[in-house]
Formats: C-alpha cells, sequence, structure tokens
C-alpha cells in the first residue's frame, strides 16, 4: 500500500473516530439538558397544580374525588381563569398569554400521592392506588394546606421518565440534524485530506524518480525545493547528496583517467629500455639498468601513494598514537633534506615548539612533514629560504612549513590537496610531482583530527599550515 493510500486510509479513520465520538457526546449531552429543561418545565408546571390541588383538598377536606376532578380540571381551570380575567380593570395580553400557557399545561400526566406516599389520582390511571417511595416522590412539588403538607403533585417527567411524543419527535429531528452535519463534515474532511495527502505525496513521488535516476548512475538529477517544511529539508539534502555523488563520481573517473596515465608512463618507459636492450639498440650496462630500475621504484612509489589513499578512503588507515615532541620531528626532518636544500642554496630554519607535545601516529606524521618540506623545496628558487615553525595557540598546535616561493594564488589553495591536481599541467612529473602527496599528506592530518590549510608567507611564498590537538 502506497504512502497515499495509507495516508487516506489513515484520515479516514480518525474522521470516522472523530465523527462518531462527536455524534455521540454530543447526542448524550443534549439528551441531557434536554431532559434537565423538560424536569424544570414540569416542576414549574407542579407548582401550578400544587396550587389548585391545594384548593380542591380545603374545599373537601380530602382527596375524595379528586380522580373525577382531574378529569374535570380543565373546566375548573378555565372558570378560575375567566373570574380572575373579569376582575382587573384592563384585557392585558399578560393575561390572555397566563391563559393560554395553562391551557397547554392540562395535557400533562399528573399523579397526586396523599401524605403517606399512595397514589390516589393519576390521569393514566395506571399508578392509582400503588404507594411510593419518598425517593421517587421527592421529584414532585408538596401540595400545602393551612400550612401543612398533605401530599405530592408529579407532572410529566416526575412521572415517567420517557419523553412524550412531542419530545420525541424534537430529539428525533435534532439527531438527524446532528448526523447529516457530521456527514458533511466528514465528507469536507475526506477531501481535506484527500488534498493534503497528495500534497504530502506528490515531492516525494518527484524524490522517487530521482532517487531511481541517482540509482541508475544519472547523477544530475535534482529536486525542486519549495517551502520550509521537513519535505522541503529532505529535497535540499537529496539535492546536496546527489551533487556530492556528481562531485565523487567526476573524481573517481578523474583519478581512474589519471591513475592509468601516470601508470603508464613508467611502464612505457620500462618496457621501452628493455626492448631497446633486448634489440640491442641500447646497451646492455649498468647505467641503463640503473634507469629502468629508477622507473621500477618510481612506479613502485606511486602505486604505494594509490594504496595509501585506498586505504584512507575505505577506513581502513590505522593509526597508532603516542605523545611525541614537535621539536624533534621537525629537526630531524630539517636534517633528512638538507642535502637536497644545500644542492640549491636553499637555507632551512627551525623555529619554536620547545615543550609542545602533540598526540600523533609518529610515521604519518613525518610523512607529512616531508611531504610540506619535499614541496618547498621544489618550488623555492635558489638561493631561497624555508623555516619550520610550531606554536600554541588556545589547546590545539600550528605547525608551519614557509617557503620564499612563488606562492599558491587564493582560487588554487583548495585545489591543491585534491588528487592529481596539478597547478601547472603543462609542468613535467619530475618538477611539478604526480598531485598526490598533498592529498594524502590532508588525509593523514583529517584522520588526526587536525586540519592543513594555506596561507601568504612572510617569505613571500606559500605558508602550509597543520593544525593538530594538543596531547
Amino acid at each position: 500500500m502506497s504512502i497515499k493510500q495509507r495516508l487516506l486510509v489513515f484520515f479516514a479513520i480518525v474522521i470516522c473516530i472523530g465523527g462518531l465520538t462527536t455524534f455521540g457526546l454530543v447526542k448524550r449531552a443534549t439528551e441531557a439538558q434536554f431532559r434537565t429543561f423538560v424536569f424544570s418545565g414540569d416542576a414549574e408546571k407542579a407548582k401550578v397544580y400544587s396550587g389548585i390541588l391545594g384548593e380542591y383538598y380545603a374545599e373537601h377536606s380530602g382527596w375524595e374525588g379528586l380522580q373525577s376532578f382531574l378529569s374535570e380540571m380543565p373546566a375548573f381551570v378555565f372558570s378560575k381563569l375567566d373570574e380572575k380575567i373579569k376582575g382587573e380593570k384592563s384585557f392585558s395580553a399578560t393575561s390572555v398569554y397566563g391563559y393560554q400557557a395553562i391551557s397547554a399545561l392540562l395535557s400533562d400526566r399528573i399523579a397526586v400521592a396523599d401524605s403517606g406516599g399512595r397514589i390516589v389520582a393519576d390521569t393514566s390511571g395506571k399508578l392509582l392506588g400503588t404507594t411510593h417511595p419518598p425517593m421517587h416522590l421527592a421529584q414532585g412539588v408538596p401540595i400545602m394546606s393551612d400550612f401543612k403538607r398533605i401530599g405530592t403533585v408529579l407532572v410529566g417527567s416526575m412521572v415517567d421518565s420517557t419523553f412524550t411524543g412531542t419530545n420525541e419527535l424534537f430529539l428525533g429531528q435534532l439527531v438527524r440534524s446532528l448526523t447529516i452535519a457530521i456527514l458533511v463534515s466528514t465528507a469536507i474532511a475526506t477531501l481535506f485530506g484527500l488534498a493534503l495527502s497528495i500534497q504530502i505525496t506528490r515531492p516525494l513521488a518527484i524524490l522517487d524518480d530521482a532517487a531511481k535516476k541517482i540509482a541508475g548512475g544519472d547523477f544530475s538529477a535534482i529536486v525542486p525545493v519549495s517551502g520550509r517544511d521537513e519535505v522541503a529539508s529532505l529535497s535540499s539534502s537529496f539535492n546536496t547528496m546527489s551533487g556530492e555523488l556528481r562531485r565523487l563520481d567526476e573524481a573517481k573517473r578523474r583519478i581512474i583517467a589519471d591513475s592509468a596515465h601516470e601508470l603508464r608512463t613508467p611502464v612505457t618507459l620500462i618496457r621501452g629500455s628493455l626492448e631497446g636492450m633486448i634489440d640491442g639498440v641500447f646497451p646492455l650496462d649498468l647505467d641503463t639498468i640503473r634507469s629502468v630500475y629508477d622507473e621500477t621504484m618510481r612506479l613502485s612509489r606511486l602505486i604505494d601513494m594509490l594504496r595509501e589513499l585506498e586505504l584512507i578512503d575505505s577506513g581502513e588507515l590505522k593509526l597508532t598514537l603516542d605523545d611525541i615532541a614537535v621539536r624533534p620531528s621537525l629537526e630531524k626532518a630539517s636534517s633528512l633534506f638538507r642535502a637536497q636544500a644545500t644542492e640549491k642554496d636553499i637555507e632551512i630554519e627551525e623555529r619554536g615548539a620547545d615543550g609542545l607535545m602533540v598526540s600523533v601516529d609518529v610515521l604519518r606524521f613525518d610523512e607529512v612533514l616531508y611531504n610540506l618540506i619535499g614541496n618547498a623545496i621544489k618550488y623555492s628558487p635558489r638561493g631561497g629560504r624555508i623555516v619550520l615553525a610550531a606554536q600554541r595557540e588556545g589547546d590545539l598546535a600550528l605547525v608551519r612549513v614557509d617557503d620564499s616561493g612563488s606562492g599558491i594564488p587564493l582560487a588554487e589553495r583548495e585545489r591543491v590537496f585534491e588528487r592529481f591536481y596539478r597547478m601547472d599541467k603543462s609542468r613535467a612529473q619530475d618538477s611539478g610531482g604526480r598531485g598526490l602527496g598533498l592529498s594524502i599528506a590532508y588525509e593523514i592530518v583529517k584522520a588526526h583530527g587536525g586540519r592543513i590549510r594555506i596561507e601568504d608567507s612572510p617569505l613571500g611564498g606559500a605558508s602550509f599550515v597543520v593544525t593538530l590537538p594538543l596531547a
């Protein structure tokens, strides 16, 4: 079942439950309120009957003949009302209204109990002669004569809790109206639920189509982003993922092409040299064999670099961390490159770092230093200068390698850490390198929880700044 269908079913269930619950609660509350209203009306009527029945008891000195009197009460009441109206100076509308109201009262069922609780009169005749407990009679209105309670009158709902035909008709109409209102509101809510489910599922359907394109290798798929809700956030994240996958795919293709190119060059040289020696074109002497050996070592170093990058990418690069002082590492790296620097008349200087400790994998940290110093020597002019410095900055250690070369343009500073990237693509491999050293250094520092950035050096060239947590 699709999300759209599940949402529709969910909305339908919620709407039905809400509608039925509302119907039940409103119906129950309405019946209770209507019953209270009817009972309060019957109580007012009972007060009127109480006065009439009190006069009857006083005139007859008891309840004798009351059953017959109740059937003849309309004529008695009307005569009383006529006398009252004739006694008034003016025939008011209030008198007429009272006359009509009393006439309406006479259609109610009336039951009268004596002081002992025995029913002495009942207009329906059903309860005549029966005795009722005080709890039941407590709902009625007392009948008084000479300041003494002589009985109780019960009218309508006080006698029988069931509604009369008129009341039942009213409640029936109310229930029908309520049912229609619930059905109409349910239909409207269902339509809104359908519209909402379509609004929610449409962008998800678009996301699904785009995801299928991504799965098929089409990383150019993007989805429109509208609004600020969770679906919009998901769409934005999907577009970011799509862009990153596209970038990684392009990088993968470029790496494969560059790797093939880098591997092809030494293999071609080795093959050409060996074929030349076999064909007698090249002499089979120590110098020729040494050149083949150099190309073999070059090929081996390239393979080692690619293997190291593969370990980093797969997360299999294992670090053995030790707390070391930075200064000895700088001195060791400087001494290893001093002969190479002397050939170009380049001065190497170490500064600071006394007592500065970092927690690193020593071999990997030395590899980073060798890479940065090797690049500095390669791009520094003859008679140039390189400064290795370290200092503490808060809870971080900053290791700087400054050179007096031509520097790195701002637009190139992020890209120099990409694999096989060279600022000057026309440079020969011997002078320009393979574009892997800085990538490996960047990933090693990142694996230590640090980072590398490039700044302008006070010596005029580039300054590679390695940031690492302190030990």
